[in-house]
């Protein structure tokens, strides 16, 4: 009987006792106690396993917690005999920041005043420390009964490190989860500076100068705003996507997941796991999603985008929708498959986002919407996997209709995509004009290229079913669009493309059109193929578009 999957279980203890499957991160336990350092920020995309590992950080040191537990036999930890002295021996405060609202000021202060309610409630036996007098008593109190304001609560976790340390004679450790989700989610609101200004306070006094800290750890997505919140704090070492240390430590590797494949009786199954969900690169490790992964297994190894809506990325919606025509361009470009050549920066600030147009790329990378590969200076910036595919083609469609202000850009798309895989030239016209003259600017759509570009990204929904592939040589020259099908009985898909020039008549339209199909026939695209194959001639002319189609049986 294989274990169940813990999908959305960001528990430790829950995991372990529970005999869930768990991949093995307690090595990271050890590598913490030999690096020393005072304060570790780690930051990696959501989903990425960054709270079941702060989870397994607070089930190893946390005093709270019995010695003799069994959560850890057979992990690596186990095996490490300098570690043991260390286990369930602190005092921890642990605090998760993406519980803090940000629609308003007066929602995140709300949540801010329940959340600490809620951590002081977890050390309600303090209350009968003969080590805490009247004054921490009373604060205590207030604290717990909400009658703390959010200016007084900006000191409430170091005020609680130095109670515990005075309780147990120990020094404690902090573990922040997801610090930047605040910060992230109210970038461009007004009251976003008011909460940098809570942050930073509220690192600044848990993590400068506190004698009562062991150590602290801080979750996040992005090193966003680190001169700001961080500030003051020569003891932060960080950890990003781009460190060779702590690499196999968030996300799943190969051996790892072709060892889930064989699990769970589908070793077969690992390619098409490794085409979907690899293609991340931490360090030195190449690394998959994970949450993506125990839901495809999940779901009987069907292979879909299992991530998008977990993440929010109302930062990227803000950055692209001030980014220029360049970035849009060199987006087309990433979702064709190509590569582009980037400067990848995961110490921005919050103060120099808006500086430069391409700071998206770096934001979009910490995100884990593409993947970067350092090269020198630079990084090559890419796609990584089938499931980014079908993300960033959402993505692209809604940062379209909000440029260019129609909000009904995603159903226009898959009426698109419908109609191509449904050989249906009529409606496929009606789409593409509906698509260009609503979303794309006339300036874009200056050479066949752009037109071929566009109608990539159109069709990147489609990744599941197809590989799309442009300029791809087959018979006697190289096609403009061809799509391969991944699922049996879908036809192969062969699209050629004419541009008319400003001065050409309209009338020209449906003669490129066949010109186009012609095309197809006497350079033998379909050189090879079998089953059914959809042909396409497709002219254009600014926004119109005239469609001719044949069906072929080989």
């Amino acid at each position: 009987m294989v274990r169940a999957l813990p999908i959305g279980v960001q528990d430790f203890k829950e995991v372990r006792d529970s005999d869930y499957l768990y991949v093995d991160k307690s090595d990271m336990i050890s590598q913490i106690l030999s690096e020393g350092a005072k304060v570790y920020l780690y930051t990696r995309p959501r989903r990425f396993g960054k709270s079941l590992n702060l989870s397994m950080l607070d089930a190893f040191f946390n005093i709270k917690y019995p010695k003799d537990n069994r959560w850890f036999d057979g992990l690596k930890v186990s095996e490490c005999n300098e570690c043991q002295e260390h286990k369930n021996a602190y005092p921890v405060i642990y605090f998760d920041f993406k519980e803090l609202g940000v629609a308003n000021i007066d929602t995140f202060n709300s949540d801010l005043v329940d959340g600490m309610s809620d951590l002081y409630r977890t050390h309600k036996y303090l209350l009968d420390s003969d080590s805490i007098d009247e004054v921490d008593r009373s604060y205590f109190m207030d604290v717990i009964s909400r009658r703390m304001n959010p200016i007084k609560l900006r000191k409430s976790i170091s005020t609680l490190s130095r109670m515990l340390y005075e309780h147990h004679g120990k020094k404690v450790i902090v573990l922040f989860d997801e610090c930047d989700n605040p910060l992230l989610n109210a970038y461009s609101k007004e009251f976003h500076k008011d909460i940098i200004q809570f942050m930073r306070d509220i690192m600044t006094s848990v993590f400068k100068g506190n004698e009562s800290l062991m150590f602290g750890i801080i979750t996040g997505v992005t090193q966003i705003a680190k001169e700001s919140i961080f500030s003051g704090i020569n003891n932060l070492k960080v950890n990003n996507i781009f460190s060779s240390k702590f690499d196999e430590m968030f996300g799943f590797t190969n051996d790892e997941v072709k060892s889930i494949c064989e699990e769970y009786g589908r070793p077969d199954k690992y390619e098409e796991a490794k085409e979907w969900y690899d293609g991340y690169r931490f360090g030195d490790t190449e690394v998959y999603n994970p949450w993506s992964v125990l839901n495809y297994v999940d779901e009987g190894f069907r292979p879909q985008a299992y991530w998008a809506g977990t993440s929010g990325n109302s930062i990227i919606d803000t950055l692209l929708d001030y980014s220029d025509e360049k970035v849009f361009e060199e987006l087309l470009k990433l979702s064709q498959g190509e590569t582009i050549e980037k400067t990848v920066d995961p110490t921005i600030t919050c103060e120099d986002i808006n500086g430069n147009p391409n700071n998206v790329y770096s934001i979009m990378v910490m995100s884990g919407y593409l993947n970067a590969v350092p090269i020198g200076r630079r990084h090559h910036i890419s796609l990584p996997n089938g499931e980014m595919y079908q993300v960033f083609g959402d993505l692209l469609a809604k940062y379209v209709s909000r440029r260019y202000g129609d909000n009904d850009t995603i159903s226009k798309v898959r009426r698109f995509s419908d109609a191509i895989v449904d050989n249906d030239p009529e409606e496929l016209e009606k789409a593409l004009y509906d698509l260009f003259a609503s979303t794309l600017s006339t300036k874009i759509l200056d050479h066949e290229h752009a037109y071929q570009s566009a109608m990539a990204m159109l069709l990147m929904n489609l990744h599941g079913k197809y590989r799309v592939r442009l300029e791809f040589e087959n018979g006697k020259g190289f096609m403009d669009i061809i799509m391969e099908p991944k699922v049996p009985l879908l036809p192969n898909i062969v699209i050629e493309l004419k541009r008319l020039k400003s001065e050409e008549s309209v009338d020209r339209l449906i003669p490129e059109a066949k010109i186009a199909l012609e095309q197809i026939h006497d350079r033998d695209y379909i050189f090879g193929m079998k089953g059914r194959i959809f042909l396409y001639g497709i002219a254009f002319k600014g926004m119109e578009a005239k469609v001719l189609s044949e069906t072929l049986s080989r």
